[in-house]
């Protein structure tokens, strides 16, 4: 099987996380097919080129993914199809991309270079886990991608992933009204976490050697391998983009989607490989991180909050709960949690938040038109992709696979080349 490393990033500054990776592959004894990475920003040629002189690149840079265009546009596709699939509409004013849109065309890049298995990683996710030892913490290198692979051998595995060991996404923070934030944010789980979090500082070790892999449905983008055939069954990753007060945000749970589309399914299976790779959330491990005077953190928290706020009414509609009444219920919340969080950390951007609620619930009806189109773009794009492999095999007598096929160009999306004529 031809095994791929995926990732999605703004700009490419340099081969790191990759180079772990990479070498972590080599180290173990396993064969990297390629690396598929989207992005929007710029991309440094000479991080580029310490990749691709171990591996195949493939970048599709969105909103000039011209090559990638041509690609779908050969296979069949219309270009309404292309369009929803491939381009952002806000890239130009607001310099977002949703993120689903990003791990959508990293999909279907790797699908059309005769990927077998994509392994989606962050940027800033190592091959280690952060032990816990009687001499304190210890970073321990594991068989990354052989331990995916003991589980994706399974017929009925179609997709492995796990969580993170190192600080958790939400900070060390406790505060009066601090429950009834994270209810208006629905995250009403982490709180009981979170006020103990100012004991352990709200670090997660890994579970090492004693591993407890199970049946999930939750996907963690950025720790995960999946069997792309799979694609030709469920629907990928989908999110948003909102406004609040003039402004755009991104919604997060962009895996949320395929997490659901494999909990209706009975004969798809994710398994969380409790495999909790090292995630230098803030940039600064080991330093404990404050988000009351780190203006990092505190800016990555607000954002986040932003997302999850986004991401919920979606989620709500699609798990066929009583929108307008979780929407009262989330306002009401945060109606008090709001104000306690502004006033805990000094930051009245969190005063935002209910009226960010109500914009994010405005927005149901067009999130649910975008994943619609989507669905029906990418029903489009599988029967075309098929059709296509197929006609490819048949003539040559022998499997994309192979690897043989829209391998022209490495780096496929630079600036220079033909234009293609955009929908």
């Amino acid at each position: 099987m031809n095994i791929s490393f995926g990732m999605i990033t703004k700009e490419i500054t340099s081969a790191e996380p990759l180079d772990e990776f990479l070498d972590n592959a080599k180290r173990y004894g396993h064969e990297i097919y390629s690396v598929v990475i989207a992005h929007s920003g710029a991309a440094n040629p000479d991080a580029i080129r310490e990749i691709e002189e171990r591996v195949p690149v493939h970048l599709v840079k969105i909103n000039e993914a011209d090559e990638m265009c041509s690609a779908l546009e050969e296979i069949g596709m219309s270009k309404e199809a292309i369009k929803t699939l491939v381009t952002c509409e806000h890239l130009n004013d607001s310099g977002l991309v949703g993120y689903g849109k990003n791990r959508n065309n990293v999909l279907m890049k790797a699908m059309l270079t005769g990927s077998d298995i994509l392994i989606f990683v962050d940027t800033d996710v190592y091959p280690k886990l952060l032990v816990e030892t009687v001499n304190g913490v210890v970073k321990q290198e594991i068989d990354f991608i052989g331990e995916h692979m003991k589980y994706l051998s399974m017929d009925s595995v179609m997709i492995t992933t796990s969580d993170y060991s190192g600080y958790y996404i939400i900070p060390p923070m406790n505060f009066g009204g601090m429950g009834q934030l994270f209810k208006g944010l629905q995250k009403d789980n982490v709180c009981d976490f979170l006020q103990a979090g100012m004991e352990h500082h709200c670090f997660v070790p890994a579970n090492y050697p004693d591993r407890k892999p199970f049946t999930t449905n939750k996907i963690l983008g950025g720790n995960v391998a999946m069997k792309l055939s799979i694609f030709e069954h469920v629907l990928p990753f989908f999110s948003s983009v909102y406004e609040v007060d003039g402004d755009k945000y991104l919604t997060r749970g962009e895996d949320t989607l395929l997490g659901l589309e494999l909990e209706r399914s009975k004969t798809l299976n994710c398994m969380d490989i409790d495999l909790r790779i090292f995630h230098n959330t803030y940039g600064h491990y080991p330093q404990i991180p404050d988000v009351i005077t780190d203006e990092d953190i505190k800016n990555r928290f607000y954002y986040a909050c932003m997302g999850w706020i986004g991401r919920n009414p979606f989620l709500n509609w699609i798990s066929k709960r009583d929108v307008k009444e979780m929407h009262q219920m989330q306002r009401k919340a945060l109606e008090v949690g709001a104000p306690a969080v502004a006033k805990y950390l000094n930051d009245d951007r969190f005063l935002k938040l209910p009226e960010a609620l109500d914009a994010s619930y405005e927005h149901l009806d067009t999130m649910i038109e975008q994943y619609h189109a989507m669905s029906k773009s990418w029903k489009e794009f599988i029967a075309k992709y098929k059709n296509w492999r197929d006609e490819y095999e048949s003539a040559h007598y022998e499997s994309l696979s192979t690897g043989r096929v829209r391998q022209r160009h490495l780096h496929d999306e630079s600036s220079q080349g033909t234009e293609w004529a955009r929908p």
